[in-house]
């Protein structure tokens, strides 16, 4: 009978606000500098992308040259590539292949296309 035991079940606003003051409290604990850092840390936007090794070589060589790291590098040429695909000076047809995931119609490929 203890398995059929109900879970007490917890308003989802009232699990945020719990979690909110737990993490508040934990912050409270740590020395003045690891706050700082704890808040910076948790203001940035973390993404984790898959490059092809070829393309992240290129682009540690670039960040080495220009002494700047890639993460900023990569963020660079995407607002870029983003502006002047909203010009419309970018065409992603070429590029398109058939995708095998079913979550996706279309992924994009990075070799050269032959024009």
């Amino acid at each position: 009978m203890d398995a059929l035991k109900r879970q007490p079940s917890v308003d989802p606003a009232v699990a945020d606000l719990l979690s909110d003051l737990d993490r508040r409290r934990r912050l409270s604990a740590l020395p003045k500098s690891a706050r700082k850092k704890a808040r910076r840390d948790a203001a940035r936007h973390k993404v984790g992308m898959d490059f092809p090794p070829e393309l992240h070589e290129e682009l540690r060589q670039v960040a080495d040259k220009e002494k700047i790291s890639i993460s900023s590098l990569a963020a660079f040429f995407a607002k870029r590539g983003l502006e002047e695909y909203q010009a419309g000076h970018v065409d992603l047809y070429p590029y398109k292949r058939i995708s095998r995931c079913a979550r996706f119609e279309y992924i994009l490929s990075l070799e050269k296309v032959d024009e």
